[in-house]
């Protein structure tokens, strides 16, 4: 847990300070389109801070020749993936005092208003409320409805939205990724920090879930972000349960699959009911395993990576595991 080194009362008689964390590694251009979208908020943002994952590709370079001054650029020595990216950019923006703090990866762009939605939504001012999720637009600016989430017993993901829901000022849900949201202080000093070992994937899915069982969270449909890489699922992607990683992927970037099912099962089994928690691997690693097997080259390799995946999840291995 972190530690609150102000009370209350001394916070609310100050304007909230608003800071923005985006995670970058190797996508310089992505970034750049980022960091304009940033500086050109109609509510300005108190302080941008960059936390490069030890990119080679000439970002620190940038962020020196062309946002000196506007941006803080902390570059970590080695990449330690998203997770611990934005558990190093949320712990920094927490101890510099910020009220709320906006988290995004380096391929997502807010509209002008995307900040000005948020304050100035009902919820902002509300003390119970922990996180509030702006609403994510593919490059075409169609409306996105997998990034939210609910859970069944299972801890299985299931949809918090439809269309229908961005007609709403308020949207209740459980889970999103960082694209996007914006955090309460108050939540980080209640249920803490992302978790940095998952490195990649589902850390923003466990930190705003832990999140919702203290506050409540919300989407913010008028508040929009653009997402610049968005890989929707076909009907046989959703059929297998992929969601997140296209079949195709050629076995170097295998790993991905890896800590996708990992932490899936990790994080699944720490927050199902007890009864329910052992039938988690089994059901988490057929659909993975029967896409290995029909889709994919090289497949006595990916099952024993997947099978691996499941036993590391169990058992709680987590950390950069495999070669990325």
């Amino acid at each position: 847990m972190v530690n609150m080194k102000e009370s209350l009362t001394e916070r609310s008689s100050n304007p909230p300070r608003i800071a923005a964390v985006v995670v970058t590694y190797n996508r310089r251009s992505l970034l750049e389109g980022c960091l304009e979208a940033l500086l050109r908020q109609d509510r300005p943002i108190d302080e941008i801070l960059v936390i490069n994952n030890a990119s080679t590709d000439g970002t620190a370079e940038m962020l020196a020749e062309k946002y000196r001054g506007k941006v803080t650029h902390v570059r970590l020595e080695e990449n330690m993936g998203g997770a611990g990216g934005f558990y190093e950019g949320i712990r920094l923006a927490y101890e510099k005092g910020h009220d709320w703090i906006w988290v995004m990866d380096d391929d997502v762009e807010p509209t002008s208003d995307a900040m000005k939605a948020l304050v100035e939504s009902s919820a902002f001012n509300d003390p119970t409320v922990g996180y509030l999720a702006s609403l994510v637009l593919d490059s075409s600016f169609e409306a996105q409805v997998f990034p939210y989430r609910r859970f069944n017993r299972l801890m299985a993901a299931c949809p918090a939205v439809t269309k229908g829901s961005f007609l709403q000022p308020l949207v209740p849900i459980e889970a999103a990724g960082f694209l996007g949201g914006l955090i309460r202080r108050e939540a980080i000093s209640a249920v803490g920090l992302p978790l940095k070992d998952l490195f990649i994937y589902w850390d923003d899915t466990e930190f705003i879930y832990r999140v919702s069982k203290q506050f409540k969270v919300f989407l913010v449909p008028a508040s929009k972000v653009v997402h610049r890489y968005v890989w929707v699922p076909s009907p046989r992607h959703k059929f297998l349960g992929i969601v997140r990683i296209p079949s195709g992927v050629p076995l170097a970037q295998a790993w991905r699959f890896y800590y996708n099912l990992r932490n899936s099962i990790f994080i699944r089994t720490r927050y199902a009911k007890p009864w329910f928690a052992p039938l988690i691997p089994a059901l988490a690693l057929a659909r993975p395993l029967g896409a290995a097997l029909l889709f994919h080259d090289h497949k006595v390799a990916r099952c024993k990576l997947l099978c691996q995946a499941a036993i590391d999840g169990v058992l709680g291995r987590l950390g950069k595991r495999i070669s990325t």
